[in-house]
């Protein structure tokens, strides 16, 4: 059951946060309420959702970072189409298989690939953005001079201590004295606060055509990595069409690979094939419905999430009726292979106004602290990404210079009768896209209120496929799944559960937002 509070005897969820005017839901209140301040400037959703993210960018860094990428799905409510920007860096000239022959880097400076927030950023706004450039990015350049430690970053510099300690420029700045920051603590980054004030008086060529990007290169190529100021220049992100699917009447659209999306989609194709009260019915029976339709549809589609530019999926057989009818008799039979499921660190945003126009971007430097590699000259924390990347030469995502590794980023927009109904967003690595099916699930198949939706218990994967499930799942629950063929254990919190960043326009256009209590999480409107 979800989370609920008592009123006059009757017990109802928590409400979600309303508005008319405008609507931003992002992983902490400080960036939340930088990107309303922008429109309640007159900025656009666009406008907000670069104020949103630099914030985000600075105050979360183990999340998201300048260092990091970015996918975007916008839609205009003027043309009623839905885009997608596709910010996602390159590796670097000298990755190849042979050169990692010993296998990817998860730390240092061999982990980051060329980042692609900032050009991302740049090109949307040139296309979209309504306010000037140079005035959206007070609010980070505030907070890097001096914000509040977050609570979940506090936590993290204990739970990996051991890789952030190591990196001189992370120490020096979150290991004062050699004791990690506490939640609350006043962090001070003059250094990165320089930095967003050239990308502000710049643009995205200060950082990758000039000295930020020549800075981390230099860096990079001093401690033993590829990266160098060569890779930066002329990075360029990539407007997509989004790839969709019917789910009950609503259009579901997501990012092509290479994102996760069309897994989710693939997911959502297999769950049609029961109805609607299959899914609202027995707790158990419907959470195995699920955990079949995830299972399958890994197992049909995640080899082939990889760089498009050289290795397309196959998304038409993908998507197409065959697929579809043999993941819809798994979801039935109970057939389904393992899979396993890397965790990771991201950050999400979720955007509309009153015009109808709405934003869902999610953000991130992959696993917790990317790289841990900070270059002293920026203040940038660098990605993770190349652990994306496979060293197996035959793999569609097999290491290559200047290719783009696989990403689990998955922003989601839904129209019902040809407006936005759901923006949704979730950071959890692969497990992204099973957050977002279940909440979706909840709200179309079980008629749920999207806070209670989200509030609702969630089950995911770890590391070796073994099935997990909320704390609050009952013990009958879990004995009825595991006689179906889904041995569970327990977990608990946004780590394997995800931190849903969530909005639900309402018929009459008011704007219900909603933000998970797993993580740091925060919804304003207007």
């Amino acid at each position: 059951m979800a989370k609920q509070d008592s009123f006059a005897g009757v017990r109802i969820p928590k409400s979600p946060v309303y508005g008319t005017r405008g609507m931003v839901v992002s992983g902490h209140s400080m960036a939340s309420v930088a990107g309303l301040r922008v429109l309640e400037r007159g900025g656009n959703v666009i406008d907000a959702m670069i104020a949103t993210s630099a914030v985000l960018c600075v105050i979360l860094p183990h999340a998201t970072s300048l260092g990091g990428d970015a996918f975007i799905l916008h839609h205009s409510a003027k043309s009623g189409e839905t885009e997608g920007l596709n910010a996602s860096g390159h590796a670097p000239a000298g990755a190849t298989p042979e050169f990692f022959k010993d296998g990817m880097k998860a730390r240092g400076p061999l982990a980051f690939s060329i980042p692609g927030i900032v050009r991302g950023w740049e090109e949307i706004h040139q296309k979209h953005g309504c306010l000037p450039w140079k005035d959206l990015f007070a609010d980070a350049i505030a907070a890097a001079e001096c914000h509040p430690l977050s609570r979940v970053l506090g936590a993290a510099l204990h739970l990996f201590r051991a890789d952030v300690e190591a990196d001189p420029g992370c120490a020096a700045l979150y290991y004062p004295g050699g004791q990690p920051l506490k939640g609350g603590d006043l962090v001070r980054q003059p250094v990165l606060a320089d930095t967003l004030r050239e990308i502000a008086d710049s643009g995205s060529a200060a950082f990758y055509e000039g000295r930020i990007g020549k800075s981390i290169g230099d860096y990079s190529q001093a401690n033993g990595g590829l990266a160098s100021a060569a890779d930066f220049d002329g990075y360029k992100p990539e407007w997509v069409t989004p790839l969709k699917t019917d789910y009950r009447g609503r259009s579901v659209r997501v990012m092509p690979p290479n994102s996760y999306g069309v897994l989710m989609l693939m997911q959502l194709n297999a769950l049609s094939g029961v109805s609607s009260e299959d899914l609202a019915g027995d707790e158990a029976t419907r959470v195995g419905y699920l955990m079949r339709a995830m299972r399958a549809s890994f197992a049909e589609g995640q080899h082939h999430i990889a760089d498009p530019r050289t290795n397309p999926a196959p998304l038409d057989q993908l998507l197409g009726g065959d697929m579809t009818a043999r993941l819809q008799d798994a979801v039935r039979t109970g057939t389904h292979p393992s899979l396993s499921h890397p965790a990771g660190g991201t950050s999400c945003i979720t955007i509309a106004d009153a015009s109808g126009d709405a934003v869902s971007v999610v953000q991130s430097v992959f696993h917790v602290f990317g790289g841990a590699f900070l270059d002293p000259g920026t203040g940038i924390l660098m990605n993770n990404r190349m652990t994306g990347f496979v060293t197996d030469p035959g793999h569609a995502s097999a290491v290559a210079p200047h290719k783009r590794p696989s990403h689990t980023l998955n922003p989601v927009v839904v129209l019902e009768g040809g407006k936005v109904r759901y923006l949704m967003t979730t950071p959890g690595g692969p497990a992204q896209t099973i957050t977002n099916v279940q909440i979706l699930s909840n709200m179309v198949d079980r008629g749920m209120e999207l806070a209670a939706a989200i509030e609702e218990p969630r089950w995911s994967i770890n590391l070796d496929g073994t099935a997990l499930l909320d704390d609050a799942y009952s013990p009958e629950t879990a004995n009825k799944l595991a006689s179906m063929g889904f041995p569970t254990e327990r977990a608990s919190g946004a780590s394997y559960f995800g931190s849903a960043k969530m909005m639900e326009i309402l018929p009459n256009g008011v704007m219900a937002g909603a933000a998970d209590d797993r993580r740091e999480a925060y919804a304003v409107g207007i």
